[in-house]
């Protein structure tokens, strides 16, 4: 077992000790490798990133191993994975219950031993009992004894989904014999096979069906897909298990990080490393939608949490801080950005409501963060009516507000993440625009 883990692709390693030195693009880069790869999620920072970061940041004595890597938009955990393979502790906060649920199965890991021993248990007799299911479904339209999930209707076929929930059932008997840790990384691979199953359309991260006509050839074999993607994910999660130390710590809280210092304690973060959300959750990147149905199946999340997981999102339809009409004072980016949305009668409020949560995130991570230690935001700049919002700048503008120190903005291609290339700008269906194909990784130091 080994802890250090370093950048090896051609032309990513630096030749001095300069951020810029690096290629940012990484172009064709790996994304599902170890433990990456158990399960999509949508906008999904590169590994890459937090990657060449952590190492250029151990290279030149500034972190060491043993510290602690914090990431106040956990999502699907690529940060406290880095972070562990790096030799670091991770701390981490994610609104999305489902995110919470991936980042852990990604970033603990499992002894090769007992990972073994709860699959063997998880699939004998798998096979008799899906069939005792769907011959009772056959037979009378219901399953007696299986207590249904949460999901709306029309969105499964329905024998399958009385399938999908005899396999909840089961990794809730792993649970109560190998641990919750074995039954969350079972619960994983349920949750693939979820969205595999469904009517959801492939390639969407909001909620769309299959056209109706097409719901009728759509008849997959849950069993299949679940033991394939099992056997899957058990490979990379032996692998990821040899390279990283046990002894580490990773805690993701299903909490807010607008209010992190409650969770994670003043001063302890040696380094962060996050994607932010681009924008509100309804207009942008959906996590709550994508998120909704797999979750729901694990057993372990209600309908009413995942329904609010957009809502609560940055710049949300739920207000969770009071007005901030100073805001505008402390970048002057926001400010020109703002005046031009309203010149347009376009979504300015929607624009304050955003950066206003985003601003109380940053007040937050300056407390988490130790003085002087780097805090690295991977933004991309979208656009709101067709009006270009500078992310970048007013990340650093407002940053240098609180305190903090700028260091280096690092522009970057985006070649191969999963994000929206075109929006709706004016927030009205069926109107297109340019959404982003860049980004930017701004890094201050912490006040």
């Amino acid at each position: 077992m080994t802890n250090s883990h370093q950048s090896t692709i051609d032309g990513v390693v630096a030749d001095d000790d300069s951020l810029e030195s690096y290629n940012w693009t990484f172009e064709k880069s790996d994304t599902q490798y170890l433990t990456h790869g158990l399960h999509n999620y949508p906008a999904r920072m590169i590994p890459k990133i937090p990657d060449t970061l952590l190492g250029h940041y151990k290279q030149t004595g500034v972190i060491e191993e043993g510290d602690l890597v914090y990431d106040p938009f956990s999502g699907s955990g690529t940060t406290a994975v880095e972070g562990r393979l790096h030799g670091l502790n991770a701390e981490g906060n994610d609104i999305n219950p489902f995110a919470v649920m991936l980042s852990e199965a990604k970033s603990i890991p499992l002894e090769r031993g007992g990972l073994s021993e709860a699959r063997d248990a998880l699939v004998d007799g798998l096979s008799e009992d899906l069939r005792e299911v769907r011959e009772a479904y056959d037979e009378s339209g219901e399953v007696e004894w299986l207590e249904m999930p949460d999901v709306r209707d029309g969105w499964f076929p329905e024998p399958q989904l009385h399938e999908l929930t005899a396999l909840r059932d089961r990794i809730d008997s792993v649970d109560d014999e190998f641990g919750e840790a074995y039954a969350r990384f079972f619960r994983i691979v349920l949750s693939h096979t979820t969205r595999k199953v469904s009517y959801q359309r492939n390639g969407e991260y909001k909620r769309y069906r299959l056209a109706e006509e097409d719901r009728e050839d759509h008849n997959p074999d849950v069993e299949a897909i679940f033991e394939k993607k099992l056997e899957q994910n058990m490979e990379k999660m032996r692998e990821y298990s040899n390279r990283v130390d046990h002894d580490l710590d990773t805690t993701i809280h299903y909490s807010d990080s607008r209010t992190a210092v409650e969770d994670v304690g003043e001063d302890q973060a040696d380094i962060v490393i996050t994607s932010p959300p681009y924008g509100d959750h309804q207009t942008t990147v959906a996590y709550g939608q994508f998120s909704q149905d797999p979750a729901l199946l694990t057993g372990k999340v209600t309908y009413d949490e995942m329904k609010d997981v957009d809502k609560t999102g940055l710049g949300g339809r739920y207000d969770v801080l009071e007005p901030l009409s100073e805001l505008e004072e402390y970048s002057e980016t926001l400010k020109v950005t703002l005046d031009t949305l309203r010149e347009k009668d376009g979504r300015a409020e929607d624009a304050m409501d955003f950066f206003r949560d985003y601003y109380a995130v940053m007040e937050q991570v300056a407390e988490v963060t130790k003085s002087g230690q780097p805090v690295a935001w991977v933004v991309a700049n979208r656009t709101m009516s067709r009006v270009n919002i500078p992310t970048h700048l007013i990340t650093r503008e407002l940053c240098e507000h609180i305190g903090y120190e700028f260091d280096v903005n690092l522009p970057r291609e985006i070649p191969n993440k999963t994000l929206p290339w075109e929006n709706a700008p004016e927030n009205i269906e069926g109107t297109k625009g340019n959404l982003m194909a860049n980004e930017n990784i701004v890094i201050l130091r912490a006040p």
